[in-house]
């Protein structure tokens, strides 16, 4: 592309496939930022197109406290609901950052999202011809509601990169740590023992794990809520290495 250069050794920032310039851009300018502590950057180890799970985001930012999760958008459409919610369950908050140029990908976009953003919601942008970047609002468990729709997000293995053992799901005394929810107004962490989804154990905020009842609630018990739309998840899955991978609602 004319208008405007991509200079330096950019092979770490390049995806698998063919990618434009314009995306290309995006990727290079974020880290260049960072290296000049320009808005916006942010705190911690960069990352770009390293898988997570058996997602490949255009940058992770591995922080403390915060992990965040950054794609660009030049033109190519893509499942931002689904990517959305596979980024949180993650532990990320979620950077949608779209070329100026393809403000129709930022309209479908916030028509996918919007039903379940709570408040007002900038998506990030930028222009190479320019040098604008902004990386706009992410997409938290503060102001995104995570609203349950199946029985799939009780199953440990439908989860992204679970068949590899990339998601690095948390165990305790081999219970798998599904993170916490609100169950019909009740905030509980729920646990199951199985990779199907199976026989659950709801631990209540402050309630010693050994405490709470097994088998409670019933498989039929919580399939009647999801029916219900009354389950809401409100923080990710627990991983195995959440000393390393601090995460934030």
């Amino acid at each position: 592309m004319s208008g405007f250069e991509i200079w330096g050794d950019v092979d770490r920032y390049r995806s698998a496939g063919e990618e434009s310039d314009e995306h290309l851009w995006g990727k290079v300018e974020l880290d260049r930022r960072q290296e000049d502590k320009r808005k916006p950057w942010f705190e911690g180890e960069y990352q770009f197109e390293k898988k997570v799970a058996d997602r490949v985001p255009d940058c992770f930012v591995r922080g403390e406290g915060l992990n965040r999760w950054i794609e660009f958008v030049a033109g190519s459409d893509q499942p931002y609901r689904a990517k959305t919610r596979e980024a949180l369950r993650l532990g990320f908050v979620v950077h949608w950052v779209f070329h100026t140029d393809h403000r129709e990908q930022m309209r479908d976009a916030r028509e996918a999202l919007e039903p379940e953003l709570e408040g007002p919601f900038r998506f990030g942008e930028y222009d190479p011809l320019n040098g604008l970047l902004t990386v706009g609002d992410p997409v938290t468990f503060k102001n995104y509601e995570f609203r349950v729709e199946s029985m799939r997000e009780f199953e440990p293995r439908s989860f992204l990169g679970y068949r590899r053992g990339a998601a690095h799901i948390a165990r305790r005394e081999n219970s798998y740590d599904l993170g916490m929810f609100d169950l019909a107004g009740c905030q509980r962490r729920i646990f199951t023992d199985y990779p199907q989804g199976k026989y659950f154990r709801a631990v209540a905020p402050g309630q010693a794990f050994d405490t709470a009842t097994f088998g409670f609630p019933t498989e039929d018990g919580l399939e009647r809520l999801v029916d219900d739309e009354q389950v809401t998840r409100l923080g990710p899955v627990r991983r195995r290495d959440a000393e390393e991978w601090t995460v934030s609602r």
